[in-house]
């Protein structure tokens, strides 16, 4: 009989992730009462699906997701979800444990999938207590054949049976296998939930426990059998020697060596189940499930909340989600809220995919630090005709692993750099307005900015004029009408001229020494033109900016 735990109340310190994240509805219509809704379809457009207890996610070899339920394994392919193996009909009738092909073969909650580099899907199917094997997807025509890859036949009931013996393929046994990961060399790393341990399944169908002292419930850190679980629900790979493991009942997220099995404790405290932020030593968990790493941190599903585990500063904060609070609602960090997260997967991008079991929908929450914030600087906005400007990439997020500049018009050559690194040096031909985009890859993902007429260039010496104390003109920039001002009274207007960029005089005055002029300008087009002003005083010029 599984252990229980008290839910303690007690608030401890909270920490706020420093990432910015936001969540949204990706698929599933809400449902909390009807569970017969779009059972029975084969095929249902993304905007019409119901789900009943999604929980794994995982992408093939070339890119489609495929999604665990109640009593079926879907297929999301070219905007439309596809049931590709599993009965049909309402989920909480229709599970029983059957090989075949397509709808002929039946699930009994299935829970973690995996795919391997040749596109076939392993599903850890919970209930059933064993591991089926899905071969690969080729086109919707095609019937896909699932097997027992390890784990006992279905028994007389139609139903699987428990248990906890090692072996190859059907000789072995489990007994409620949850979370499933796979390496790179094809080997299956099982949560197992009732048998508190960890199981190795190789490509081969060999089963043996790497950790945990199997029907053995515990919280001891130790190696191999002397290690022991409450009751581990998610897995994940951390590094090429790690796994990481939510341990559910014991609140805890466990860390263990995929080689030697060794068990250690890395965050929260046995029996303290409830949700609080910190340091390593003070965080705690509620209900610990499904677990991605991104970017070498740890995400958990945990109760209502996504959190995130920060292994270089040893801190646990919510990434996503209000621990008081539930809610089937889009938003950024804790202004999102969701039912009960079970399970997560990370797209190798931003996309963090987590499965709502209350609310029946899959959420995607994006990492939004991790993709390029781009922006740049420019050592100057306005030059004269062969003035060097430097542009500067100073873009937020990872390190770039590529960039492009892009000016328009192309009357511009490159004094030094390229227009793939940063800094570039550019020398500008012609008097206009130039626009400036740059576009920036890294690992992540890609993303630019675009800055239009960004670039003033002239014949004048527009750029360099200083402004006036002894005249002034407002509002500046205007979309038509300028004021003029003697700014002290004593420098009498007698009359202005104004140019172009391209040094083309477009306008003249004789004013009669005046101390206010208005200067109208509604016919002229968007750009910044040289205002030279006589005073009984001397020549004064400022630059002024007509913008719509």
């Amino acid at each position: 009989m599984k252990l229980k735990q008290t839910l303690l109340i007690t608030l401890l310190l909270v920490f706020v992730s420093s990432g910015a994240q936001t969540a949204k509805l990706f698929a599933g219509k809400q449902n909390e009462t009807d569970p017969t809704l779009n059972r029975n379809d084969a095929t249902c457009d993304k905007a019409d699906v119901y789900f009943y207890y999604p929980f794994g996610i995982t992408w093939d070899k070339s890119g489609n997701m495929w999604i665990t339920e109640r009593n079926k394994i879907r297929l999301f392919y070219n905007d439309k979800f596809y049931n590709r193996a599993g009965k049909l009909g309402d989920g909480s009738m229709s599970q029983s444990y059957k090989n075949g092909t397509g709808n002929q073969a039946y699930f009994y909650s299935p829970s973690g999938i995996a795919s391997n580099s040749s596109g076939d899907l392993f599903i850890a199917d919970d209930e059933n207590h064993a591991i089926r094997k899905m071969v690969a997807f080729t086109s919707t025509g095609q019937g896909q054949t699932v097997t027992t890859f390890a784990g006992q036949l279905p028994d007389g009931n139609f139903f699987g049976t428990p248990g906890s013996t090692n072996g190859t393929g059907t000789n072995a046994s489990f007994f409620n296998p949850r979370g499933m990961v796979m390496d790179a060399s094809g080997n299956l790393y099982i949560a197992e939930f009732n048998n508190f341990c960890i199981r190795k399944v190789t490509s081969g169908g060999l089963v043996s426990t790497l950790a945990g002292n199997i029907t053995v419930q515990g919280t001891k850190d130790g190696t191999g059998s002397g290690a022991e679980f409450g009751g581990p629900y998610g897995i994940a790979e951390l590094d090429n020697n790690y796994l990481i493991v939510s341990d559910f009942d014991n609140g805890l997220i466990r860390k263990v060596h995929k080689t030697t099995g060794a068990v250690t404790t890395l965050c929260g405290k046995a029996g303290e189940n409830l949700i609080a932020d910190g340091d390593f030593s003070s965080a705690r968990f509620r209900e610990p499930r499904g677990l991605a790493v991104a970017d070498g941190k740890i995400y958990v599903c945990d109760a209502s909340t996504l959190r995130v585990i920060d292994i270089n500063n040893q801190t646990v904060s919510t990434f996503a989600g209000d621990k008081n609070s539930s809610g089937n609602v889009d938003g950024v960090g804790a202004n999102a809220k969701f039912g009960i997260l079970g399970g997560i997967a990370y797209d190798g991008k931003i996309g963090l995919y987590v499965t709502d079991l209350y609310y029946n929908v899959i959420r995607l929450v994006t990492i939004d630090d991790l993709a390029p914030v781009v922006d740049f600087t420019a050592s100057k906005t306005a030059a004269i005709i062969d003035e060097k400007i430097t542009f500067t990439n100073t873009s937020g997020g990872k390190p770039s692993t590529s960039m492009v500049w892009t000016i328009t018009p192309a009357s511009h050559s490159v004094a030094s750099g390229s227009l793939t690194s940063s800094p570039v040096d550019i020398k500008f031909q012609v008097a206009g307005f130039y626009n400036v985009n740059l576009e920036v890859t890294n690992s992540f993902g890609t993303n630019q900015k675009y800055k239009g007429s960004f670039i003033s260039v002239s014949t004048t010496g527009i750029s360099v004029i200083p402004e006036n104390v002894n005249i002034g003109v407002y509002p500046n920039p205007s979309s038509g009408q300028f004021n003029m001002q003697s700014l002290y009274g004593n420098y009498p207007i007698e009359s202005y001229e104004i140019y172009d960029l391209n040094g083309k005089k477009v306008l003249s005055k004789i004013c009669n020494k005046t101390s206010k002029e208005t200067i109208s300008m509604d016919s002229f087009n968007d750009g910044i033109y040289l205002l030279k002003v006589k005073t009984s005083e001397t020549y004064h010029s400022l630059r002024i900016i007509k913008k719509s």
